[in-house]
């Protein structure tokens, strides 16, 4: 069964003050790279970063073997970078999605929640019961989750709605799940 990583990468920042997430540096590299590796060595056979704000500049920074997306509807919310990356995950089974500002995340981590997923159910990793990334979707859910997102919600309406369905993980020993949101976030980033 092939899997797609998908990376939400297409915000401006502007709670970081209008900075590329990205392309922050952490352990000596861009974030993204963290995210993009974390994914490919958990056992994701594609890494489909999708890009909005700062295209240019992030796309010129993605590894070689990924997947570039560019959704051009990126301000109307995370909805629409949902949807242009479940598009290109289309000829694989099982879907993990992610964003880009989770420096916490980690191969061991990936490779966890795809191997505790199972068929028919949406795999959402818990840290000290709140919930974060990546969560692991079938394929008929991941277009159904898409299909669903509005404005910035990305995929929280439709997990909120189909709760019978979702298997909480309990990955709190696999991760700081802290993102990278606001300036005071900046420290969770390593040199």
């Amino acid at each position: 069964m092939s899997t797609a990583g998908i990376v939400l990468a297409a915000g401006d920042g502007s709670r970081l003050g209008g900075r590329a997430k990205a392309l922050l540096p952490h352990r000596g590299r861009p974030l993204l790279h963290t995210v993009t590796t974390a994914l490919a060595d958990g056992g994701c056979d594609e890494v489909i970063v999708v890009l909005g704000a700062y295209a240019d500049e992030v796309a010129a920074a993605c590894p070689p073997d990924s997947t570039v997306v560019v959704n051009p509807e990126w301000s109307t919310g995370m909805s629409t970078s949902l949807r242009r990356g479940v598009d290109a995950a289309g000829g694989h089974a099982t879907v993990a999605l992610t964003v880009v500002d989770f420096p916490g995340i980690t191969a061991e981590l990936v490779r966890h929640v795809l191997g505790e997923h199972h068929g028919g159910t949406v795999t959402l990793p818990v840290f000290d019961d709140r919930p974060g990334h990546p969560v692991v979707f079938d394929r008929a859910d991941a277009v159904a989750a898409a299909r669903q997102a509005t404005a910035d919600e990305g995929a929280r309406s439709y997990l909120a709605h189909h709760r019978d369905r979702v298997r909480r993980l309990d990955c709190t020993t696999l991760a700081d799940a802290g993102d990278v949101d606001t300036v005071d976030d900046l420290h969770r980033l390593e040199p």
